[in-house]
């Protein structure tokens, strides 16, 4: 079995990848394709992963937030997105409300 390594991320691009620096003080590349659930890393992040040697250098795959999806919401806040439901009820009343504008610029009088 791989032995699972805690590392802090040093650096994460925008198009995907980055680097995190292990515990044990080496370098890992790690890629979005590696990240469990998807879950987009920040510098500074704690991360538990397993190391892999490839023919460029160290690799971290299956890459998770340390203390599983709590450790991912750092501000206090909930990360969870809107359901299905919620996003109609959320369109629903921009609709609402764009009719009522519409209703007071076009149809009342004064």
């Amino acid at each position: 079995m791989a032995k699972k390594i805690k590392g802090t991320v040093s650096q994460f691009g925008t198009k995907g990848y980055g680097f995190i620096t292990g515990d044990d003080d080496e370098k890992y590349f790690v890629h979005q394709k590696n990240i469990f659930n998807k879950s987009r890393l920040k510098a500074n992040t704690r991360v538990v992963f397993v190391a892999q040697e490839s023919d460029k250098g160290l690799v971290a795959v299956n890459v998770e937030l340390e203390g599983g999806s709590k450790a991912a919401n750092t501000s206090g806040s909930s990360s969870t997105g809107l359901s299905a439901t919620g996003v109609r009820v959320a369109l629903s009343v921009l609709f609402i409300a764009q009719a009522v504008v519409i209703y007071k610029v076009f149809f009342t009088t004064g």
